[in-house]
């Protein structure tokens, strides 16, 4: 998981869904224009960090579908979470991973991202790939973007880097946590990682 987590600079840069119709119809356009539209904040040395970081919150959070990606995330768990904890779950979740997402992000250093494809599974299911080159390094990161139209706009719900799933890394983490502690001792680890966030 640790590993998986440092890669996290590259992820969430292409979830902010379009609200135009034709964008709509094309993930990739989608991705793009998000991605840019980040580095741009990053990149203007008019903002202070703290303005950067609310910008960038408030582009991300507003179009990732948080529940969709804490159901998958719980699995069989979610089933049994009351209503007032599969709130507090989505809460936290989307909590730790705003708040990791910008912990790496905030090195950038100049990457760039090449796009290599779109498909689809169905009308309602696509998958965006790309690549992050650091040329530094000559380091190539392929990341793959899984996106879900909800009525009639898309929104990711899943990040795969380097094959890797980023709803099947939390999902593993957790379910052997909350076979330990349960669904409120889960609660209360996601909430000790957010303060640990606070604190830095």
């Amino acid at each position: 998981m640790n590993l998986f987590k440092n890669i996290v600079i590259v992820l969430f840069l292409c979830v902010v869904a379009s609200t135009t119709q034709a964008e709509q119809e094309d993930p990739g356009k989608i991705v793009k224009k998000t991605i840019d539209r980040v580095l741009s904040v990053l990149k203007d040395s008019e903002l202070n960090e703290e303005k950067k970081k609310k910008i960038i919150f408030n582009l991300v959070k507003d179009r990732i579908n948080f529940k969709e990606m804490s159901r998958r995330v719980l699995a069989s768990n979610w089933k049994v979470a009351s209503e007032e904890q599969k709130t507090q779950f989505i809460l936290n979740f989307q909590e730790i991973l705003l708040n990791t997402y910008w912990s790496r992000i905030k090195r950038y250093a100049g990457e760039r991202v090449e796009y290599i494809s779109v498909s689809f599974d169905n009308n309602d299911y696509a998958t965006v790939d790309t690549i992050i080159v650091r040329d530094k390094n000559n380091i190539e990161i392929p990341i793959s973007y899984r996106m879900k139209r909800f009525v009639n706009i898309w929104f990711a719900y899943d990040f795969m880097v380097e094959r890797l799933s980023l709803v099947q890394s939390y999902r593993n983490e957790y379910r052997a946590i909350t076979k330990n502690v349960g669904i409120e001792g889960l609660l209360e680890h996601m909430q000790r990682e957010i303060n640990n966030f606070d604190a830095v």
